[in-house]
This record gives structure tokens, sequence and C-alpha cells, in this order.
């Protein structure tokens, strides 16, 4: 038999998968520690049949007592539920024939990335279809497009990594790779490589402003200022015997506030490889711990029964295990307990396409690599696109576009001017309108007989909820018709950004006060009433991003297409008022060029302008009118630095760090670090959202607040955008 293109294709993809399941061993989820807790999970579940009539009897049944049938039937109705039930419940399918239970897994799953990541580590494939077609999509950019970012250290120069969405790399064959047996730590929410141990935390003290600055925030208390502490103060002891350990590679790991299922909160270090023998007399200094005076040593045991080393200090107690791929220390028992014996954290060798990624950053050069939001920003979407997007021979081009820098103003936090290809796809998912299906008219019960069983009251009540529901129809169909056509009629090829920190907030009413002092103290009584009605849109409150006065002041630029400039005025103007509900302005900056802007009842006043043939969306006025002085040539813009690159970027280091943290409080206070509210947890506090981001985004806001003012050149590689000083 020949070979043709689909035979060749189909071997490719089998290759594919083959290599995919012998990658799984490395994850967690095929462990026996893994399989022990996920049957834990399911036997103390309580199941409920339905009787003859299709009514639940509410008596629970254990799952064992079920028929096979309905086990695997329950089991899927898991994968509904919370990340904790989809993993234990997978695990044990995992055990069953796929045919029985993989398709109805796919349509049933709250996360479907993560089932279909499952099944493709196992083989599984369609057989009346594309065999790797529930891998779809590969080519949507959805939102967030940042996966993570990263910092890196090359002597004495920084480089930032921005981990986009896979469908903006431009390579799907990073060669970044985990050193063996870090493979097993669930996902962290910071992580740390340094290349070797004491010269890289002294690079971090001094990076993050030395022990008076964010390290000696750190060191107040929270996990990362643990490591800071105790094992700073002991690597630099001058012993000859610490020397071959201070020169070793570490990797730190940091978990953050614990929301969820999250990973255990604590500190984990790794040190890959034997360690000599005179490291290992180095690691029996720790009874000597130099920040304690009569410490205490202790022989324990974690997990499924591996020895452990437990020291006691001032501080706390430092857990040591030694495994057959490294040492690992860690400020928390149940920390450690994770890496020994696994349950149901996401591990980062589930996550190796993303690992493969942020690690092609890493030059041999490099001393210091620092990665943020790995743990929200390393998901099975990520995985699943990759390795679809590996199938089909998809990658995404780039080419610079120096004609929009004259939109990108060298002021502010930050400005940018991007070129084309990674643009064009960004801008139409901004532009791109995501819930296409209509609203669903209101019926009327069968009882009403079409309406003659009605009251004429009642008749009156349903027609208005009718002619509401239709008009609201009418309305979106007309709103996605004009974006599409706005998008039409701009030239993507390129776009300017503008950031220029937040607006002045505008001092409250009495009305306002009151609104939101009522909230606040709804919030502390039923803080889950308070999220749904804020959701609900029934609670008026002052404010911009969740708290009063907080909007941001941003622009965007857009060229417009030749000769439809008008076009894209008129469109625009419609557009603006339908979003935006307040009073409509209109201010000339230029003879002959307005800005329009809507005045509402908050800091945030949306403005647009149309100059040069450039389209300047904006947060508030002061944006779109930076915008505007660079391309009427009033002010100093990126142009004025020729590049070859395919981005540049401007940014003022102290403001852009400012800035940033304040956004950064605001979102943790806001959101409980990262997550929505679970029932029983208390808010954090002001204190522990300040304490949270020290000890995750301090280092990188430090480096951040030491560049100054500075110019760099983006490129797109493996290890996605990378910004370099110019």
């Amino acid at each position: 038999m020949g070979w043709d293109g689909f035979g060749l294709r189909g071997l490719a993809l089998g290759l594919c998968a083959l290599a995919a399941q012998s990658v799984w061993g490395q994850g967690t989820l095929g462990t026996q520690s893994t399989k022990n807790w996920a049957w834990d999970q399911v036997k103390s579940w309580s199941y409920y049949r339905n009787d003859a009539r299709g009514q639940r009897i509410w008596r629970g049944v254990k799952f064992f007592d079920l028929s096979y049938t309905e086990q695997t039937e329950n089991l899927l109705e898991r994968l509904r539920g919370s990340e904790l039930d989809r993993r234990a419940a997978l695990v044990v399918l995992s055990d069953r024939p796929m045919e029985q239970w993989a398709s109805a897994a796919l349509r049933r799953a709250a996360d479907r990335d993560e089932v279909a990541l499952f099944l493709y580590h196992r083989g599984f494939k369609y057989s009346d279809r594309e065999a790797y077609l529930y891998m779809e999509p590969g080519s949507r950019l959805d939102r967030p497009w940042t996966h993570g970012l990263g910092l890196h250290l090359d002597g004495a120069t920084w480089r930032f990594q921005w981990i986009p969405s896979p469908s903006l790399l431009p390579k799907l064959e990073a060669n970044g790779q985990l050193p063996k047996g870090l493979d097993r730590a669930p996902q962290p929410s910071a992580l740390l490589r340094l290349k070797q141990l004491q010269p890289g935390l002294a690079k971090l003290q001094n990076l993050a402003g030395g022990e008076a600055g964010i390290v000696g925030a750190l060191a107040q208390g929270t996990r990362a200022g643990f490591l800071l502490r105790h094992i700073g103060p002991w690597i630099k002891q001058a012993a000859p015997v610490l020397e071959p350990l201070a020169q070793r590679e570490a990797w730190v790991l940091h978990y953050g506030t614990t929301r969820g299922a999250g990973p255990s909160a604590g500190t984990l270090i790794f040190i890959p490889g034997d360690l000599p023998t005179r490291t290992k007399l180095a690691l029996e200094l720790l009874k000597l711990n130099p920040t304690s005076k009569g410490a205490r040593v202790r022989t324990a045991k974690l997990g499924d029964g591996k020895e452990v080393t437990q020291v006691r200090g001032s501080g706390g107690v430092l857990n040591l295990w030694v495994s057959p791929e490294g040492t690992w220390i860690s400020d928390k028992a149940a920390t450690l307990g994770s890496v020994i014996s696994p349950t149901a954290l996401v591990s980062l060798g589930e996550r190796l396409e993303w690992c493969k990624v942020a690690l092609a950053a890493v030059n041999p050069g490099t001393d210091v690599s620092l990665w943020i939001v790995p743990r929200f920003g390393a998901t099975a979407a990520f995985e699943r696109t990759v390795i679809r997007r590996r199938m089909q021979g998809l990658a995404q081009q780039t080419w610079p576009n120096p004609f929009i820098a004259k939109a990108a103003p060298r002021s502010g936090a930050i400005s940018a001017a991007l070129g084309a290809g990674p643009t064009e796809a960004m801008m139409g998912a901004i532009l791109r309108i995501d819930r296409e299906e209509t609203l669903t008219e209101p019926a009327l019960a069968t009882f009403a007989d079409g309406g003659k069983n009605l009251s004429p009251q009642q008749q009156q009540q349903y027609q208005a909820e009718l002619n509401q529901v239709k008009a609201r129809n009418v309305g979106r169909k007309g709103l996605r018709g004009e974006v599409a056509a706005l998008q039409g009629l701009l030239d993507l090829r390129g776009a300017a950004f503008l950031w220029n920190g937040w607006t002045v907030p505008q001092p409250l009413s009495p009305a306002q006060r009151a609104a939101l002092t009522e909230f606040q103290k709804l919030k502390r009584e039923g803080a889950y009433q308070a999220s749904r009605l804020e959701r609900q849109g029934k609670v008026q409150v002052y404010g911009g991003f969740g708290e009063p006065g907080m909007s941001p002041s941003l622009a965007l630029a857009l060229p417009i297409q030749a000769g439809k400039g008008a076009q894209v005025e008129d469109i625009t103007k419609k557009l603006w008022t339908k979003l935006f509900k307040g009073k409509a302005q209109n201010r000339e900056y230029a003879k002959g060029i307005l800005i329009h802007r809507i005045v509402t009842e908050q800091t945030f006043t949306p403005a647009y302008a149309i100059v040069n043939d450039t389209l300047v969306l904006g947060s508030d006025d002061d944006a779109v009118q930076a915008v505007m002085a660079g391309l009427l040539g009033q002010a100093p813009t990126l142009a004025d630095l020729p590049s070859n690159a395919f981005g540049r970027v401007a940014i003022d280091g102290e403001k852009a760090a400012k800035d940033l943290e304040a956004l950064l409080l605001s979102y943790l206070r806001i959101n409980h670090g990262g997550r929505y509210w679970w029932f029983g947890e208390p808010s954090p506090s002001e204190d522990e959202a300040a304490a949270e981001v020290a000890s995750t985004f301090g280092p990188f806001l430090g480096a951040l607040r030491g560049l100054g003012r500075q110019t760099l050149e983006v490129n797109l590689t493996s290890a996605g955008f990378e910004a370099r000083p110019k």
C-alpha cells in the first residue's frame, strides 16, 4: 500500500500520541498515591437514585452499592463539579474502557480542556471522524492572553518575558526542559531558578532593594522571606564545607495564598542532582541554624513513609528530604508532603508544554530567572492548544511595522508599538463578540393556553417582558454588525498602546459614600449574597477597578484603511453612545481635530479621536490626547528610535512599578487571590494582600523599578515575547 498525505498525517498523529503517553508518566495523576487519594474521595461521596417517576430519592448510597453503569454515570456527573471532584473522577474512570465514557466526559465536563488533555495523554481517538478533533480549537485566541511573566538576568542585563496564548507563538518546538524530579512539584505562584545558589540570592536581594527594600518586607513573616532569613545567612557562611552547595543550581517554588483546590501554602527549594560528600556535611550544619540558638533536629515520616529531617529554628521549621533526583527543603511539611506523595494538585509534570516555553528563555549565561503566575497561567487549555497546533503545523508569523510607532509617545508608564501578525490576532479578539447566541424569549406555561387563561394584567406583563427581550436581541444583532463593520475598515497590521497609570479619583457625593458604606456592610454580613448581587448588577456602588477612583488611563491606536476614515468615524460615534451611558462632549484638540468623550458618573471617561488615518480609543481623554500629540509630531515617539524589531516599548520603571503594585493590591483585596470567594473562607486583609504582593511579585516589581526610563526592543521567539533594553 502506498503512502498518501492522509497516511503520513495519520502516522504523525499516532507518533504524537505515543510520545505524549510516554511523557504523561512524568505527571502525578498516574502515581499510586494519586490513585489511592482518588479512591478515598470516591468512596466518601454519597450517591442518589431516582424513583420510577424520575424523582430524586434523598437517601445516600455508597459507590460500591451502585451497579457498574450507575457508577460510571455518577463519575461522569462529578465532572461538572469542583476541580477536586473532576480530578478524582478522571483517575477512577481511567481504569475503565474509554469507549464507555470518553465521549460523554467531553460533553459534560465543566473544564473540557482538562478532560481533552487527559484523554489525549491516554491515546484516545475518535473512530468516526478525525481522530483528535476533540483537541480543537487550535487557532482561536481566547482571553486571557497572558499565561505568565518572566524576568531573566544575564550578567548585568535584564530580559522580560511574556508567555502569551499558544495561538501567538511563532514556534512550538521550544527546547526548555525541567530538571528531573521537579516535575513532581505542584504548580507554584512564583518560580525562581538560581544558576548558583549563593550568588543568585545576593543578586535577587540587590535587585529588590537590599535588606531594607522589598526583601526586608518579605522577611517579616512571609513564606518567601523564610527562605531569605534562614537559608540566606546559612549559605553566606565562609566555611569551606559550604562552598559546593553555594555554587549549586537551585529552584525556589512559592505557593502564595491557598484558595479552593490550589496548592498548599509554603516555599519549596529544590537542588537537582547528587550532592558531594562535603555538601552533605553542609546540610548537617542546618542543625546549627545561625538564626537561632538551641535549634532542635528530629526525623519524621511524610507521605507514604519517606523519612525527612526537621530542623526547628526561631522562625519555624525547615523540612529536608533527599530524593533520587535531588534535595528538597521546605518551610512547611504539607508542601513537602505534596511532592513526596502527590494527590490532586496539578503538577509541573502535567504542564510540560508551558514549562518548555518558559524555560526556553533561559540561556547558558542566565544567572537568575523568575516566573510569576504559572499557577494560573499554565492551564490545560495552554497544553491542549500547543499540542493541537503542532499536529496541524500551525505557527504565528511576525513582521515589524515601523509606521505605527508614531502613535506611541515616549511618555506615561508604558508605551508600546507592535508589528503585524500577533497584533492582528489580538485586536481581532478585542473586537470579537464572544456570545453570538440570541436571548431566549419568555415562554408561557401550558395551563396559560396561549395567554387565554391569563388576566389582562398578566398578559400585559408577559407582553412587556417579551418585547424587552425582542428589543435586546435586535440591539445585540445590530451591535455585532457594527463591530464587525468597524473591524473590516481597520488595518490591524500594527497597533500602539499607552498606559499612564490611574486617573485621579473624583470626590464621592454623599449618596455615593452612603451606597459604598452600605455595600461594605453587606459584604461583612453576607459575602455570598453581596457577591451575587454584584454579579447581577443590583448593587449601585461607585468605583472603577473594584474600588473608588481606580480607573486606568490608557489608549489604543489602530490604523485605518486608506480612504475609510469617514466610515470609521460614523460607526465609532454610533457605537460609543450605545456602549457607554453618560453625557457626550466634544473638545477641539487642534484645528479641525476633535476629541469625543462620554462623561460618566465615575472616573472612567471613554474617549476617541481620528487623526492621520488612525483611530485612537481611550479610557480617558488625557491618554487619547497624549497619543494624538505623537501622531501630530508634537511629542517624542518611538518612531524617533529606528528599529527592525517586531515591537518597541518605552517604560518608566518607577511609575510602572508603583502603578502595577496599586493594581495588584486592589486585585488581591477584591478578587481574593485571583479566585472567586469560596464559602467559609475569610476575605484577605490589607496586610495579607500586601504580603502576597511582596512575596510573589516583589522581585519583579523591584527589577521594574530599577530600570528607570528605558526603551526596549520586543521580539517573538519560541519563549514568547522577549523584551531587551535597546
